[in-house]
């Protein structure tokens, strides 16, 4: 097999690390030229889509405009497609889909959500073979770290600082904390599962820095922990999906899934509850789900991905929220204008 890898950054090169055998040409920009010794290094990503030689294609670029041009072109000329990129998945996930089947290649996005948590791959086949109708759980390994770090004492920029410094969030961590990377991934997640697309733009996501250590601490003494949470669940043809920080009681299993770990639940119709653990964060992870992807097509493995649905999603689902204002808290499923409101959860119902 011969691999052509479209960026060279974090996850690019830990990819580069474990199949440089394979990777026949790297696309970056001109100044990491020299950081590639033993491949064929191009400034031009269309050297690597275009090139007859090059069989798979493997995109480590983030962002959407040029990935998603990449990703397209790349599938026409009939090469396979592998992404860690949740953000051009999330927006052109049925394209992507249709190409591949009307090209006979293979499209595999298994490192664009959870990291190292092989959820992708797995959630295809029981969808195929069970029913699925709810969602939820950690998906973001960077703010669960903040999280963790707030619940032993730091403040939000103290904890954010050592994200950091940990290697757990980008320079700009806007995308983590206000729920953007949360969205997308759990938008992936419920359009294979509901198969029905959905646009990640139309979820309800709440940002998670109003959380401080104050709050942490009065949630902790009544016996609770704070999770920023993706959901979604499916009844008939509503679905419920959200974005934002949400309670659960500490003896919960979620609730001890801590620093850069992820956990994603799934309810099966057949299978019962179904839990999905590991790092969520981190370059060796996540291209370790690559590497697995690329095993997969050596196989002459096709996804089997059904997009035909279209659901209506529904946002006023009843709940218990815990009330804080004032330093004061406590709980209640009526709304004022000048609190903060928690939901208690996960939703059980529509």
């Amino acid at each position: 097999m011969k691999i052509g890898l479209l960026g060279y950054g974090t996850i690019g090169s830990s990819v580069y690390e474990l199949l440089k055998n394979e990777i026949v040409m790297v696309f970056d920009i001109e100044e990491k030229r020299h950081l590639i010794k033993d491949a064929i290094f191009t400034s031009s990503a269309y050297d690597i889509v275009s090139s007859p030689l090059i069989d798979t294609v493997i995109e480590c670029l983030g962002g959407d405009s040029l990935p998603y041009e990449l990703i397209k072109t790349s599938l026409l000329n009939g090469k396979n497609v592998i992404t860690s990129n949740k953000e051009v998945v999330s927006n052109h996930l049925p394209e992507f889909i249709n190409l591949s089947k009307e090209n006979n290649v293979s499209f595999f996005f298994e490192a664009s959500v959870g990291g190292g948590v092989p959820i992708i791959n797995n959630l295809i086949d029981l969808v195929n073979v069970d029913g699925v109708n709810h969602i939820y759980g950690i998906i973001n390994g960077t703010t669960n770290y903040i999280l963790t770090k707030i619940s032993e004492g730091l403040s939000f920029d103290e904890a954010l600082d050592l994200a950091m410094k940990n290697g757990f969030a980008e320079r700009d961590p806007s995308a983590d904390l206000e729920g953007l990377d949360l969205r997308r991934k759990i938008s992936i997640l419920s359009s294979i599962a509901y198969k029905s697309y959905i646009k990640d733009e139309d979820i309800k996501t709440t940002p998670m820095t109003f959380i401080n250590k104050d709050l942490m601490a009065k949630v902790k003494s009544l016996g609770y922990s704070i999770k920023y949470i993706a959901e979604s669940i499916k009844s008939g043809n509503e679905i419920k999906i959200v974005v934002e920080p949400v309670l659960f009681k500490s003896i919960d299993l979620i609730s001890n899934v801590n620093d850069e770990f992820n956990m994603i639940i799934i309810n099966t119709l057949n299978n019962g509850l179904l839990s999905f653990y590991g790092k969520g964060a981190g370059k060796y992870p996540t291209a370790s789900s690559i590497v697995q992807d690329l095993e997969r097509i050596k196989k002459g493995i096709k996804q089997n991905i059904i997009l035909n649905d279209n659901l209506i999603i529904k946002n006023d689902t009843k709940s218990l929220y815990l009330r804080y204002k004032d330093g004061e808290i406590n709980f209640t499923s009526k709304f004022s204008d000048d609190a903060i409101y928690l939901r208690v959860g996960p939703y059980e119902e529509i």
